[in-house]
């Protein structure tokens, strides 16, 4: 059985995480409002979720029914 993951989705579901993330920090001040700390903050996450798509084990979403005695 092949082992899947999913990096590119993974991927994307961390930049769009950072993103959301280093707007909440902007809005609430705790960073100052440039494109740097955006883009630092959203290429981060997306780093970020690509390791995590490969540290965490795959699920297995075809399991065998047991049989019933």
């Amino acid at each position: 059985m092949k082992i899947r993951r999913h990096p590119v989705m993974s991927f994307f579901a961390g930049a769009f995480f950072g993103f959301g993330i280093m707007l909440i920090l902007f809005t609430m001040g705790f960073i100052p409002m440039t494109v740097q700390w955006l883009g630092i903050g959203t290429l981060g996450f997306a780093v970020l979720g690509t390791l995590v798509a490969y540290a965490i084990p795959p699920s297995n979403k075809k399991k065998a029914v047991p049989a019933t005695p």
